[in-house]
């Protein structure tokens, strides 16, 4: 499935985080993800990091499905790559909430943080060389 249809993966996670947001809003349970670099704070309500990662995902999943639809295929290695990078910074910033030591916690927040744009540089790569085959082969 994942080889074949990869927006299928994307949009089910954007599904839960899309979820994550709803159940955060309307049931008034939101918190706050707190990064600091210094002196200098920044605070973000989770329920605005789950909706932007749901938008995030579900546009993601709709650049792989636009490449199913005009008959690309994406480079598995680089989409394992994508998915998996992506994945990854966002167990870390899941585990980043459960930390207390506000060293690791800085850490890994902006090791995630690094990581999601190394893995989204990634996903637009892994489109454009895809596509650029495509029309080379024609």
């Amino acid at each position: 499935m994942l080889k074949n249809k990869p927006h299928l993966v994307l949009w089910f996670i954007g599904a839960l985080l899309a979820i994550g947001c709803c159940i955060s809003y309307f049931f008034k349970i939101d918190t706050n993800f707190l990064l600091t670099l210094g002196e200098t704070y920044l605070v973000v309500a989770h329920s605005h990091i789950f909706l932007l990662g749901a938008l995030w995902f579900l546009l993601c999943g709709f650049g792989y499905f636009i490449l199913q639809k005009y008959e690309i295929t994406p480079i598995h290695s680089l989409t394992k790559i994508h998915l998996i990078a992506t994945l990854l910074s966002l167990l870390g910033i899941v585990v980043d909430q459960f930390t207390n030591n506000d060293g690791v916690e800085s850490v890994i927040a902006w090791t995630s943080i690094l990581l999601f744009l190394v893995a989204q540089t990634i996903y637009f790569i892994n489109i454009t060389i895809a596509t650029v085959l495509k029309v080379r082969v024609k």
